[in-house]
């Protein structure tokens, strides 16, 4: 099946370096004068003929084939949030080589989410795309330009930005009642600094790279994974330390959304918790949150007899649950400790795999040290050398104990054993889950499923480290200001792509599964056999994508 769009074109050829090649052209009139506006490079005659063979039994004769449908898509959510007028809205500069500082951040998110993944890019990345022949305007799309447009977008400007956006969402009744709450890190590969940055920090890395610098980014969504609020703050900051700035964050844009905070309940991780933290939270709304199994051991000793069955997730496995109250922080709170024998067998076996790799390198050490060849090791090389062997998680289990080297000897004795208590103590708490809440009037399915639903952020930073998304990281930047933008156009690329899936979630799409599908919807510049008229059409569409096109009237982007 064929889409037919018409759009007058020809086809010249260049001799280059004695070669020739060809191109499809279009021409306007600029200022009077006939100009090129777009051009299509075709490859040369040999090149042109081999695709001739090719469609031998079509009309028409393939000269260029485009990816359109995720383009086209991206293109829709802007048209249905606003997201240009409202960057242009917030910005005193309206028109910078013929665009707006709103479009510039439109072509630098659809630009990153075709893998682009810095602004030097994006305009090599515009020729060779679609774009090149449906948007008909002046552009020099050089690197200096978008850093230009990011100087136009600060901290106070992106607040006003996302509350629109919010206040658009919930318009078109996306209104949260339970936020999520995370935190995550992304290193940076800037090594030369005009200017001391606060964000580019040293601090724990979940790439584990300690030799970079990184900054941190905490993302609140609503049920259905759009981002509602994004701050990004320095590397070297712990999470639970920026907890509270951010509640007040969130409780001022609920306020500025006219959104009751005591009808919302914060999901966070256990990482957030503390005294202040929960009190704070606790003052202004309801959440569902998690302890360390160390802050009340003796839960994990009732019987698995006493657990009742909750519900299936969605892998099958079986969650079962004992509800009871249990003191935390000064407070008494509803609490469940949940039990999934998936999530059991699998934390077993991680753990039996990490031990034997942790007692195989202790043995390797402890052969290297008892041998008397080589060069003679200290006593704090060694404390180093165990300490890195053994992961943080398991030190309460593997023990250890060095001596100093004896004089007939270059090297320190090295002893280790398992703590059996310890390593008891830690296998009980596997496959469970200590939940806490103030929602004393909720049902225990409903309190489980609320926090098992915090998965979805996790999803969400995820989706920020696929290339095939906006991502985050490769970050080149090494001045604040354009940090917090470079993250401010991933989180709103990630809003485009979330508000897209629930746009579409009556096609029961994974993420991945839907950005496969609109990426597939192709279309092509062909010319009509026996003549040099060119046109656009799009390429054959399975039953699915024919939908997701008309539903979301993607041809409507197509050039006339």
């Amino acid at each position: 099946m064929y889409y037919l769009y018409m759009i007058m074109t020809t086809i010249i050829k260049k001799i280059i370096n004695s070669n020739a090649y060809f191109y499809a052209v279009k021409s306007a009139r600029v200022n009077g004068k006939p100009r090129i506006v777009s051009q299509v490079y075709l490859g040369t005659a040999d090149n042109i003929v081999e695709m001739k063979k090719q469609c031998e039994s079509s009309p028409y004769i393939k000269m260029k084939s485009f990816e359109y449908g995720r383009l086209a898509a991206l293109l829709h959510v802007n048209e249905e949030l606003g997201f240009v007028d409202i960057v242009n809205k917030h910005t005193k500069k309206k028109s910078i080589d013929g665009l707006s500082v709103g479009e510039y951040l439109l072509l630098d998110i659809v630009g990153k989410s075709h893998g682009v993944l810095s602004e030097n890019g994006i305009g090599e990345w515009f020729k060779k795309s679609a774009f090149s022949f449906m948007l008909d305007f002046p552009h020099k799309l050089s690197c200096q330009n978008f850093l230009n447009q990011m100087s136009y977008i600060d901290s106070a400007t992106m607040k006003n930005i996302e509350d629109d956006l919010c206040r658009v969402l919930v318009e078109k009744g996306l209104t949260p009642s339970v936020l999520f709450l995370d935190e995550s890190n992304w290193f940076t590969y800037a090594t030369n600094y005009d200017e001391e940055s606060e964000l580019l920090q040293k601090g724990y890395n979940k790439k584990h790279r300690k030799d970079k610098n990184q900054i941190c980014v905490a993302l609140a969504t609503n049920e259905d994974n759009i981002p509602f609020i994004h701050e990004t703050y320095p590397g070297n900051v712990h999470d639970s330390e920026e907890f509270s700035g951010l509640i007040d964050n969130i409780i001022n844009r609920l306020t500025e959304l006219n959104i009751c905070s005591e009808d919302l309940v914060l999901v966070f991780d256990k990482g957030n918790n503390s005294k202040d933290n929960i009190k704070q939270v606790t003052s202004k709304m309801n959440f569902v949150g998690a302890v360390k199994a160390n802050q009340a051991e003796e839960l994990l000793e009732v019987p698995l007899s006493s657990y009742q069955f909750i519900y299936e997730s969605s892998e099958d496995h079986k969650i079962y649950g004992y509800r009871t109250k249990h003191q935390f922080y000064g407070t008494e709170f509803t609490t469940v400790i949940t039990y999934n024998e998936g999530t059991y067998k699998l934390q077993k076996r991680t753990y039996e795999s990490n031990k034997s790799k942790i007692i195989e390198n202790l043995e390797d050490l402890q052969r290297r040290l008892e041998s008397n060849r080589g060069k003679a090791r200290s006593r704090s090389s060694v404390e180093k050398e165990v300490a890195d062997i053994i992961l943080k998680k398991y030190r309460s289990v593997v023990k250890y104990e060095i001596t100093d080297a004896l004089e007939s000897q270059k090297k320190p004795h090295l002893k280790f054993w398992i703590d059996e208590e310890n390593e008891n103590r830690c296998e009980k708490s596997f496959g469970k889950n200590l939940l806490f809440t103030d929602k004393h009037q909720w049902h225990t399915k409903k309190i489980v499923q609320t926090y098992n639903n915090k998965n979805t952020i996790e999803d969400d930073f995820k989706l920020l480290n696929d290339y095939l998304l906006v991502p985050v990281g490769p970050m080149y930047h090494h001045k604040d200001e354009n940090i917090k933008v470079h993250v401010f156009l991933s989180i709103i690329g990630l809003l485009f792509y979330r508000y897209l899936a629930w746009e579409t979630k009556r096609y029961g799409f994974s993420m991945r599964k839907l950005i496969e599908k609109l990426s597939e919807i192709r279309l092509a510049i062909v010319q009509v056999k026996k003549s040099n008229i060119c046109e656009i059409i799009m390429e054959e569409m399975d039953t699915k994508q024919a939908s997701l096109f008309s539903f979301l009237n993607l041809g409507k982007f197509l050039p006339s």
